[in-house]
């Protein structure tokens, strides 16, 4: 009766060990931080699709996706202090999209155009820093019929988190067998896809006469600098502070974890004897 009596009194904490209860405890939070992790980590894709067409100023923000889009005038038109038509949401299925300018081919929904020499630039609306893994881009011919040559580039510039800006740029994809401009995927060099940026500007350039790529106030590109944008992967990066609250976290809940096991085992040896 006494063997049956003593072990009727065994309680849940007994039967589970406190370090196995500890670990559990250890390996859920280290599960919670995981999936934190990957969710950070997934990428948005800002295809455009879930706006409206429209057109857009310079100096006018558009929000999509949790980022915000700032167009940005030709470089003429900031030194006045004016005001320019640089931006638009246009649906690829519409052909009359475009009335003058040759817009690109290949688009299965709305993409982004930057037009009359104009740019954008890209930031997080909470503020964080992210990354860019890819896009699709394509140069806008001012008018239809233009010969298939290399008109000029697309030019990125990034602003890192301690203000340095570094950039690269791209040479427009041609013309295809129909004479048409198409979209084509980037490809990036690991050395600017794999930086943290707090903001980043896409613009255009144009060769002139002596070769040279610009589009700026000495040298304007005379509203042929216009291109689109699709399909833009770009992903946010939390900040360090972020992945150490929850470090901390993690250490608390270990040390909370190691006084309840040191607890129990002191209640069970007193149990004991």
């Amino acid at each position: 009766m006494n063997r049956l009596s003593h072990a009727a009194r065994v309680s849940p904490a007994a039967a589970t060990p406190p370090a196995t209860r500890g670990r559990a405890t250890i390996f859920a939070a280290l599960a919670a931080l995981s999936l934190l992790g990957s969710a950070s980590a997934t990428a948005d894709v800002l295809s455009f699709d879930n706006l409206r067409p429209d057109i857009y100023e310079s100096g006018q923000t558009l929000n999509t996706s949790s980022y915000n889009l700032l167009f940005l005038a030709d470089p003429t038109t900031a030194a006045g202090g004016g005001v320019s038509g640089v931006g638009a949401i246009l649906d690829g299925r519409v052909t009359s999209s475009c009335d003058i300018a040759a817009c690109p081919q290949g688009a299965t929904g709305n993409y982004l155009a930057i037009l009359n020499d104009g740019g954008v630039n890209f930031s997080r609306a909470d503020h964080q820093a992210f990354t860019l893994a890819g896009f699709d881009y394509s140069f806008i011919a001012p008018i239809t019929g233009l010969p298939d040559m290399n008109w000029g580039q697309l030019q990125l510039s990034g602003t890192l988190s301690n203000g340095q800006v570094i950039s690269t740029s791209l040479a427009f994809p041609g013309q295809g067998s129909d004479g048409n401009y198409y979209f084509r995927s980037a490809s990036l060099l690991s050395s600017f896809s794999s930086q943290v940026f707090t903001g980043l500007t896409f613009n255009a350039c144009i060769f002139n006469d002596t070769g040279v790529c610009s589009n700026s106030l000495d040298f304007p590109a005379f509203n042929q600098g216009q291109f689109a944008l699709d399909n833009i992967n770009i992903s946010a990066v939390p900040e360090p502070s972020t992945y150490m609250l929850m470090l901390a976290g993690l250490g608390a809940l270990g040390a909370l974890s190691r006084r309840r096991a040191g607890k129990a085992a002191v209640n069970a040896t007193v149990q004991g004897a």
